[in-house]
């Protein structure tokens, strides 16, 4: 019997939507029943958490919170979030939860290091940014990260905020394609996407790179924890130089 995927949601509502969906891909499945059991709480009551990290808003906990209650309550096994900026919360959260949770920045941080890279750039919304909690993640198990700063940093957020949150698919994403080759420029081996919507952005805008899609890691991390097999689409390297 497989275990019952709980998803909170809402943030954004396209971007959960986009997990479900990877989940489902990264499932080896022929017919219906070979799936795994999901629950999603889309929950767009909880507060703008970049908002939250940087000082100019509400603390979200309490509303995840209550999506994680509701998802518990309805039979989750375990939880998942697809919103990488909500990771931050979870220390405050983890006490309170009365299911387990799969840590997508973790997860991310050690298929990083499973391929062997030494160096990455991050593209994801200031809150994770300034939170660090990539940053941390990758460097505890070796990996050195690179971000975009000033007008770069502020191009990535607004692809994710103007763009594809606002439903705007002609956004001018001319500096953001200047951060991809400045950072590969700078020996970055790859960029993990550490954003829920940046993956979106990466198909809207056709951007190009060797991506690490964080929301692809935590699905396939999510379909085995469920039991179930997994179908992955995610990059791997024959040959690591170390």
């Amino acid at each position: 019997m497989m275990k019952t995927i709980g998803i909170i949601g809402g943030m954004g509502p396209m971007a959960t939507v986009d997990l479900m969906k990877k989940v489902i891909l990264a499932t080896d499945a022929r017919e219906d029943q070979e799936h795994i059991p999901m629950l999603v709480d889309n929950n767009t009551n909880i507060p703008d958490r970049t908002a939250a990290i940087l000082g100019k808003g509400e603390s979200p906990v309490p509303e995840l919170m209550k999506s994680a209650n509701r998802l518990a309550a309805q039979g989750a096994d375990f939880l998942i979030m697809g919103c990488n900026t909500a990771h931050y919360f979870l220390p405050l959260m983890m006490p309170y939860l009365k299911v387990p949770v799969i840590n997508m920045i973790e997860e991310t941080a050690k298929f990083c290091a499973e391929q062997g890279y030494r160096k990455v750039g991050l593209l994801a919304s200031a809150g994770t940014c300034h939170a660090g909690i990539y940053q941390r993640a990758l460097e505890r198990v070796g990996v050195t990260v690179v971000q975009p700063a000033g007008a770069q940093e502020d191009a990535v957020h607004r692809m994710i905020y103007d763009g594809v949150k606002a439903g705007n698919p002609d956004l001018d994403t001319t500096d953001v394609r200047k951060a991809l080759a400045d950072m590969a420029a700078d020996g970055c081996e790859a960029f993990v996407l550490g954003c829920t919507e940046v993956p979106v952005a990466v198909s809207i805008y056709h951007l190009e790179g060797n991506f690490i899609d964080a929301t692809e890691v935590l699905a396939e991390r999510a379909v085995a924890a469920a039991g179930a097999r997994v179908l992955s689409h995610l990059p791997s390297r024959t040959s690591v130089s170390h």
